[in-house]
């Protein structure tokens, strides 16, 4: 018999993650079908699948196209794909992607599938000012983070510091971040990470949020164009096609908070809950990967994390473990493409490292968040 943990432990076997580009640039006039299409499309290729093997397609997207309600359907029809794929689309602000593998993974899990793809797509080149700002309370995210820098006391040299090893950490891992992008309009890269970003160049930068502020566009995640695509198999399909796992799915935790406590706090509460259903402890996790919406946001969940907030402490957090390829503030966040995104590099990172487990922390907005627990057996 098949225990409840080995059932969960689905096969993710790689992300086409397509190139991410700062909005306005060269795919502000591809839209978000074109996008994932190319990464749909891109992921079976590049590693033979054969199409009439997937059975479902959970894709995401915040920002849908007019006339296309249900995005990932249409994804099958125009990248030529078996009609008989059962397709849904979901829109959970920065959690989509994570929210689509859940899907599919659950499908596997509960032995309704045996092969399914999720991803997400966003092109921001067109979004309106509106959508930036919360609901309920009019602020936008910047400005809610700034409260809660305010909060948790984060400083800016700290905040300056987290953005510089972005830029630093996605430079260096440029070649092998390669293999996990699907040109695209002769882009083969993407364009956000700045190798001639310094310390002082960040600090000289002015806030945009706030007058007397400390949230600048340099250690801000950027507006970008991009899509992301998974491709997910029980562990029996996978050893029939003789497929090596990159990672196995052993947790998932999603939570949310009131918005008076601080719009992109929920890691702070998802995190700890994850790793208690896993027992397993945070200095064990060989790999983080966090969202970096922004620093501040990045600094203050570490910060609850280490000190306890709704939870016991969970010790000391070391950042050089912490987004080693980069992450959203020189990358990119292309919204719904970005827990595809973290997820493939983590999972990748961890089969060059033969890491044991691995993190995903992404906060969202409206208070919420999601967390991975990744494992290499």
């Amino acid at each position: 018999m098949v225990s409840g943990v080995q059932r969960r432990r689905m096969r993710q076997r790689d992300l086409g993650t397509l190139d991410k580009l700062k909005a306005g640039k060269a795919f502000k006039d591809l839209g978000p079908l074109k996008l994932a299409c190319h990464t749909v499309k891109g992921l079976i290729d590049r590693h033979d699948v054969d199409p009439a093997a997937v059975e479902a397609l959970a894709y995401g997207v915040v920002l849908p196209e007019p006339g296309r309600p249900n995005l990932a359907r249409e994804i099958v029809f125009e990248a030529g794909l078996p009609k008989s794929i059962e397709a849904q689309t979901i829109s959970s602000y920065c959690i989509t992607g994570l929210r689509t593998i859940t899907v599919i993974a659950d499908a596997i899990a509960r032995g309704r599938i045996e092969v399914g793809c999720a991803g997400g797509v966003d092109s921001l080149s067109h979004s309106s000012p509106d959508i930036f700002r919360e609901p309920t309370t009019g602020l936008s995210m910047g400005e809610h983070t700034e409260l809660t820098r305010k909060a948790w006391k984060i400083p800016r040299e700290r905040q300056d510091e987290i953005a510089l090893a972005s830029h630093r950490n996605a430079i260096a891992a440029r070649e092998r971040l390669s293999s996990e992008l699907i040109p695209l309009l002769g882009m083969e890269h993407d364009t956000g990470p700045r190798a001639d970003t310094s310390l002082e160049a960040l600090a000289a930068l002015k806030p945009v949020f706030e007058e007397n502020g400390t949230l600048t566009a340099g250690n801000s995640s950027p507006l970008t164009d991009g899509a992301a695509a998974v491709l997910l198999m029980s562990e029996q399909r996978a050893k029939i096609e003789g497929r090596e796992p990159l990672a196995f799915i052993r947790a998932m935790e999603y939570g949310a908070i009131d918005l008076e406590e601080g719009l992109l706090m929920a890691p702070a509460v998802v995190v700890p809950r994850l790793l208690a259903r896993a027992a397993v402890k945070l200095e064990a996790i060989d790999l983080i990967e966090i969202h970096e919406a922004f620093a501040a946001q990045v600094l203050a969940n570490v910060k609850a994390w280490e000190q306890g907030w709704k939870a016991a402490p969970l010790g000391p957090v070391d950042f050089a473990r912490v987004n080693v390829s980069g992450s959203s503030i020189s990358v990119g966040h292309p919204w719904s493409a970005t827990g595809g995104r973290i997820v493939t590099t983590l999972a990748y990172e961890m089969s060059r490292r033969d890491a044991r487990y691995g993190l995903v922390s992404i906060c969202a907005a409206g208070a919420m968040a999601g967390a991975f627990l990744l494992e290499r057996s």
